[in-house]
C-alpha cells in the first residue's frame, strides 16, 4: 500500500469514527488489514492497526482499540517480527507499548494483552519476556489495584496485584520504586503491630529468587528510607561497606533478617554465614512461612543441603505460571 493510499484509508476511518459509526470503523479497518495480511503485506497492516487503534482510544472506543493491538501481536507473530531493542524493531515493540499505555488502567482487556505481549517477546536471551513491556503492564495493574473508584472484590484485587507484582519483578530499574512504593504504603496502612520485614520480604525473595541482588539491595535500601523516617527505635551497624538498620522491637525482626540475608548473598563462600543466620532465625521463618524459600536460596546462592529439593520455589514458580498460563 502506498502513503497515499495509506493516508485515504485512515481518513475514511477517521470519518466513521467522526460519525459516531464506530463498529463500522473497526470492521472496515479489519477487512482492510486481512487483505494485506494475506497478501504478506504486513508493514501495511501493522501501519493500519497501529493508527487505527490510536484514533479509537482517543475516541475512548476502547474495546476495538484492544481488539486491533491483539490483532497486532498475531501480525508480529505471523511476519516473524522479533521483540528487540534494534533497528525497526524496537519500533515494534515501541508502538506496542504506546498502543497499551492509552487504554485505561482498568481495562478489561488488559490480562490477555500481557499474556500475549510477553509471549511474543520471549527469546532465548529474554526467556520471560521483555522488561519494558513487564513495566507497562506491571504499572497499570498496580494503577488498577490502587484506583479505588474501580470497585474490585478482595478477590479481584488480589488477583490483579498478582499479576502487577510478576510484571514489577521482571520489569526494569523503574519498576522497582513503584513496587516497593507500593509495598511500603502496604505496610503503613495495615496494623502497627505487623512487621514490615512480611512486606519488604516479597520483594527480596522474588529478586532473589531471579539472582538479581542488585535490585534485593536497591529493594532494601528503599524500602528502609522510608521506615526509619517514622520508625526511629533502631540502632546502625555497620561492617566493610554495609550498614544495617537494627530494630530490638520484637515485631521488627524479620526486617533485621532481610538486611542480614542480603548482605549474605552478595558474598562468595558464604555458605557458613547463610547457616549460621538460618539457625538463629529458623523459628522466625516457619512462623512468617518464609522457611521454605530461604532454603531455596541457601541450595541456590550455596548448593547447601537444606529442605526439600523439589520445594521452596513455589512463590516464583506461581507467579510466573500467573503469566504464561
Amino acid at each position: 500500500m502506498s502513503d497515499a493510499k495509506l493516508q485515504r484509508t485512515i481518513l475514511r476511518f477517521k470519518s466513521k469514527i467522526e460519525s459516531g459509526a464506530y463498529y463500522e470503523a473497526h470492521q472496515t479497518l479489519r477487512t482492510i488489514t486481512n487483505r494485506y495480511v494475506k497478501s504478506n503485506q504486513y508493514s501495511e497492516a501493522i501501519d493500519l492497526l497501529y493508527q487505527g487503534s490510536s484514533i479509537l482510544s482517543s475516541n475512548k472506543e476502547y474495546a476495538s482499540a484492544s481488539d486491533l493491538i491483539s490483532y497486532l501481536i498475531n501480525v508480529y507473530e505471523e511476519s516473524d517480527i522479533k521483540c528487540t531493542n534494534e533497528g525497526n524493531n524496537k519500533d515494534y515493540k515501541l508502538k506496542l507499548i504506546e498502543l497499551i499505555s492509552l487504554l485505561p488502567d482498568t481495562d478489561p482487556s488488559l490480562p490477555d494483552l500481557a499474556k500475549n505481549s510477553i509471549s511474543w517477546s520471549q527469546t532465548d536471551k529474554l526467556k520471560f519476556g521483555d522488561c519494558d513491556l513487564h513495566h507497562t503492564f506491571g504499572t497499570k495493574f498496580l494503577n488498577s489495584v490502587k484506583d479505588e473508584s474501580n470497585n474490585l472484590t478482595e478477590d479481584d484485587r488480589q488477583k490483579l496485584f498478582a499479576y502487577a507484582e510478576s510484571h514489577l519483578i521482571l520489569g526494569t530499574h523503574e519498576s522497582l520504586p513503584v513496587y516497593i512504593d507500593f509495598l511500603y504504603q502496604w505496610f503503613e496502612e495495615s496494623k502497627n503491630d505487623v512487621d514490615p520485614g512480611i512486606f519488604m520480604s516479597r520483594a527480596v525473595i522474588n529478586y532473589s529468587y531471579l539472582k538479581n541482588v542488585k535490585f534485593v539491595q536497591e529493594s532494601i535500601n528503599k524500602f528502609m528510607s522510608k521506615l526509619i523516617v517514622n520508625h526511629k527505635d533502631y540502632e546502625v551497624i555497620e561492617e566493610s561497606e554495609s550498614k544495617i538498620y537494627y530494630y530490638q522491637d520484637p515485631n521488627y525482626q524479620f526486617v533485621n533478617f532481610l538486611q542480614l540475608l542480603s548482605i549474605t548473598l552478595t558474598k562468595e563462600n558464604a555458605g557458613q554465614k547463610f547457616m549460621k543466620l538460618y539457625d538463629e532465625y529458623k523459628n522466625l521463618l516457619v512462623k512468617f512461612e518464609s522457611l521454605g524459600p530461604v532454603e531455596y536460596l541457601g541450595r541456590l546462592y550455596f548448593g547447601l543441603s537444606l529442605g526439600n529439593p523439589q520445594g521452596g520455589q513455589n512463590m516464583l514458580a506461581n507467579l510466573m505460571g500467573g503469566l504464561f498460563k
